[in-house]
């Protein structure tokens, strides 16, 4: 080695006195950044501790098509309240004609389009006969007829002797029968008692509807 030349440990110390504050610099840089990493780690162990597992539940997963869903059952509508419903009972003979008897003191109405006609018989128990029969009926036809007798309910009662079948007309007891002439025609027999008289009401079968209606509308006023 050539005595004149500066040995490896010279220029290195000349290097580091030249550079001692870059040297000194780094140095410091690098105590401040190993100081800061073990604080973050020892900070980091006191958080976690390291045989501590962190526990996440786990949540179970629904089978398909064995999962039961809870049935949504549509909220019960409150009824609003009602206005109290009106009942119109309407009398479909309030616009017919009526047949008065001012002087035997009863009325009766009859269907419209029809007539009410007073006849006179032989008979002399029988005081006042009406007839009723659609307008234009040949004369001489008895579709629903109207008899006031001086005849008491039992007398009328023995005339037919078959068993007939009670029911409540004007407020009073009277019975009905069913009769047939000798050309088999039927017709129907109402007698209602009025006083110490009778009144007999008869149709043929063929008006029974309209006979029924009569029926409620006959008003005995004595």
């Amino acid at each position: 080695m050539d005595p004149a030349q500066p040995s490896f440990f010279s220029k290195l110390k000349i290097f580091f006195l030249a550079n001692k504050f870059i040297m000194i610099f780094i140095a410091f840089l690098s105590i401040v950044t190993l100081s800061t990493t073990g604080y973050l780690l020892i900070a980091n162990n006191k958080l976690q501790p390291p045989n501590k597992i962190s526990q996440v539940p786990i949540l179970p997963t629904p089978r398909v098509g064995t999962a039961s869903l809870p049935t949504l059952s549509p909220p019960t509508p409150t009824p609003s309240p009602k206005s109290p419903s009106t009942s119109l009972n309407i009398d479909s003979t309030a616009t017919r004609s009526a047949y008065v008897s001012t002087k035997y003191s009863y009325s009766i109405k009859y269907p419209p389009g029809w007539t009410a006609q007073i006849t006179t018989q032989q008979d002399p128990k029988i005081l006042e006969y009406v007839v009723f029969n659609p307008v234009a009926t040949k004369a001489g036809t008895l579709s629903i007829t109207l008899s006031y007798g001086t005849r008491t309910y039992k007398e009328v009662l023995a005339l037919d002797p078959q068993t007939g079948e009670s029911m409540i007309v004007a407020s009073v007891s009277a019975t009905k029968k069913n009769s047939k002439d000798s050309n088999g025609n039927k017709a129907i027999n109402v007698i209602v008692p009025f006083g110490s008289n009778t009144i007999i009401f008869n149709a043929k079968d063929a008006f029974a509807n309209l006979f029924n209606q009569m029926l409620i509308t006959l008003k005995l006023t004595k």
